[in-house]
């Protein structure tokens, strides 16, 4: 299993839900390589699912996701 370094969970509206105040979890999960380097993934369920099955973002958008200076470009996956 890939190890989660790090966790940011939004939630957004929902188009099915006619009152407006449901709003669906979307988590990024930061997730340490074999090599020392790490990627962030994007999606909906379980930290390890997303590990595993989530969207890699780019660098740029990992970025908006742990701000800071957080993430070191030279070490983001490709």
């Amino acid at each position: 299993m890939k190890k989660i370094l790090g966790k940011m969970l939004r939630y957004y509206a929902d188009e099915n839900d006619r009152t407006g105040r449901m709003k669906i979890p979307i988590a990024v999960v930061l997730v340490e390589g074999q090599i020392g380097d790490y990627a962030a993934y994007v999606g909906i369920g379980s930290d390890e699912w997303i590990a595993k099955f989530g969207d890699k973002l780019s660098f740029e958008e990992a970025c908006c996701h742990f701000p800071g200076g957080q993430l070191k470009e030279e070490l983001y996956r490709k």
